[in-house]
């Protein structure tokens, strides 16, 4: 019985050609997808927390001015939320925040920022993730751009610096 040695590449330059088209093509369909599911996302910002003037879709920048959040747009106009107390924590600096927690109705939801992250470096306000806190305190986070848990492995809880400059946990809403 003869028995072939496999090879290493059966690809002609015609298959790998297409190939890459395939690739382009997905990595395109996946970026599109990314897109809409930030658009929804940001459309839940300007529904539950909505700025004084403009929409989150629109925001190049947040930041933190003394103890209100700030959105900056692409004109250099700003707004804050047309409900300042729904602003109650951050993490990081004030004035280049790595997330920002904002409250309706009790439940919190975190606003993760980093310009160099998979979604981030694509936004324009640099947001990379729009977590959701669970009902319960201790259960997992819901991340609105992956639409999974996010776990916080062995930490039972986030936390953050509230904006009076305090510490904010977010199992007891101060």
């Amino acid at each position: 019985m003869t028995t072939l040695a496999p090879t290493h590449s059966t690809s002609t330059p015609n298959q790998t050609a297409w190939m890459a088209t395939e690739l382009s093509v997905i990595n395109q369909l996946n970026e599109r997808h990314v897109k809409q599911v930030m658009d929804y996302s940001k459309g839940f910002l300007d529904k539950t927390f909505p700025l004084a003037d403009g929409s989150h879709k629109d925001v190049v920048c947040y930041m933190v001015y003394f103890q209100h959040l700030l959105a900056f747009f692409a004109d250099g106009s700003k707004s804050g939320l047309q409900n300042p107390a729904q602003f109650v924590a951050l993490s990081g600096h004030r004035e280049a925040p790595e997330s920002l927690v904002l409250v309706n109705e009790g439940r919190h939801v975190e606003l993760v920022l980093n310009r160099h992250g998979d979604n981030g470096e694509k936004d324009g306000a640099g947001i990379d993730d729009i977590q959701l806190q669970a009902k319960q305190a201790g259960e997992p986070w819901f991340s609105m751009l992956t639409g999974k848990q996010v776990r916080l492995g062995c930490r039972s809880e986030k936390h953050f610096t509230a904006k009076d400059g305090g510490p904010y946990h977010t199992s007891t809403g101060g």
